[in-house]
């Protein structure tokens, strides 16, 4: 039994500049078979344009991304198995690949890491499936009379009446955490704590036999903490460039590409902010935080909580000079953007995950100002570095808004183990 964590499969593959056209052409052109990968939730495949951030070049680049559950060996293993044939002639675009590579060490070795968020967590695409088709008959046999008695006489009907056909008796077993689901989920606290363990036993001992030199270590950490953070804050003093509203006809041929019913799908991709020499490794080290919180132990509030997003990603790519935002979620794209910032705190949060790309209003030790001064701004500033996706695979359960497939899950839960009269009531309430 693998585990069903959420995750994304970054590839970032720079391309050579005679091979831009023919990888665009290619992907016009595309019918790849993800449906054959079952860990697949969703595929974005799209070129970004190359770019110059403070005189250096960002080449253009190959962005290759899933959004899967289990193993990441695993899902690698799939994709090969389903696709290989298709992923090299893709791939033969790309400078670092020849026709002599091992596609499934090539694919491993040049993972980029992400910040990633999942709306349905520890949930393959079968499942979602199978949720929605549990729901849609219990339904219609509640929709044949089938309501007396109290709820909990109810449930009870309804657990006899799942337990009678043999496609729904999953649903009354207990949805189990497969092995390896915690460390999978955590990886970065035990990165955080087997980094900090041994320094914090090392400056201990250390107080003991050279006090002076730990003193000193320590002093001169929190300086280059402090020379860090005032370079930040006076690189946000020298930002001039605000983005403004975009042109209509850009506007609407975007939103053209999302209007597809329940799931949307957009990329934003652009150089960050050139003010300052720090941003680009800032930049990297606030998305690992992000990551850690939303994923992390202790269980804070996590920085993300957009009701419309099934998955959200973060990328620093080209060493943190470039920012790229790739989301699927629910909703117009208009509406979607303003959720973003519609709830309590919500701008200072998206503050250190969208606020060091260029465009983005002027924020102030990077948590205050931004969007929450001016919300305008910052859904200009999605509208400039908004780029089409040239292939996108939508999954099994693209009719599935992210709250049904929450409310499919508890549905499913509900079915198992003894609930009260009043539990019976609510879980009721959910069909």
């Amino acid at each position: 039994m693998r585990h069903r964590v959420h995750a994304g499969y970054t590839l970032l593959l720079p391309l050579g500049a005679e091979r831009v056209k023919a990888a665009a052409a290619w992907l016009a052109g595309a019918a790849l078979p993800f449906d054959r990968c079952g860990s697949t939730h969703f595929a974005t495949i799209t070129i970004l344009d190359a770019d110059e951030y403070r005189k250096q070049p960002l080449p253009a680049t190959l962005l290759f991304a899933t959004s899967f559950c289990g193993p990441a060996d695993a899902h690698v293993d799939e994709l090969v198995q389903a696709m290989g044939s298709e992923l090299r002639e893709l791939f033969a675009n790309c400078e670092r690949f020849s026709a002599t590579h091992d596609l499934a060490e090539f694919i491993t070795k040049n993972r980029h890491s992400d910040c990633f968020y999942s709306g349905m967590q520890n949930i393959a695409p079968d499942d979602v499936s199978r949720h929605a088709k549990l729901r849609e008959v219990i339904e219609q046999w509640l929709g044949a009379g089938n309501i007396t008695g109290t709820a909990v006489k109810v449930r009870a009907r309804i657990q006899e009446f799942v337990r009678s056909r043999d496609d729904l008796k999953w649903a009354l077993e207990p949805d189990r955490v497969a092995p390896g689901t915690w460390i999978a989920m955590h990886w970065r606290t035990l990165t955080i704590v087997a980094t900090l363990v041994p320094i914090a036993g090392l400056s201990i001992a250390g107080l003991f036999y050279h006090p002076a030199i730990v003193g000193a270590v320590w002093l001169a950490v929190v300086l280059l903490v402090v020379a860090v953070v005032f370079s930040i804050r006076l690189s946000e003093d020298e930002q001039t460039y605000v983005s403004t509203r975009q042109p209509d006809e850009k506007v609407r041929a975007l939103a053209a590409t999302q209007n597809r019913p329940v799931i949307n799908e957009f990329v934003i991709a652009g150089r960050i902010k050139e003010e300052g020499v720090m941003r680009p490794m800032v930049l990297r080290a606030a998305l690992w935080l992000v990551a850690w919180l939303v994923q992390g132990i202790p269980r804070w509030r996590t920085p993300i909580e957009i009701p419309t997003v099934a998955t959200a990603r973060w990328i620093a790519a080209d060493r943190g000079r470039r920012l790229i935002f790739i989301s699927n979620y629910t909703n117009a794209a208009e509406a979607y953007v303003r959720d973003f910032i519609d709830f309590p705190t919500g701008a200072r949060d998206i503050n250190i995950s969208f606020g060091f790309g260029r465009g983005y209003p002027k924020t102030r030790w990077i948590l205050n100002g931004g969007a929450a001064t001016d919300p305008n701004a910052f859904a200009y500033v999605v509208g400039e570095h908004q780029r089409p996706a040239a292939y996108w695979y939508r999954g099994p359960n693209a009719n599935l808004s992210i709250d049904n497939i929450r409310l499919n899950r508890q549905i499913r839960a509900g079915l198992v183990g003894t609930l009260a009269e009043r539990e019976a009531q609510e879980w009721l309430h959910l069909l």
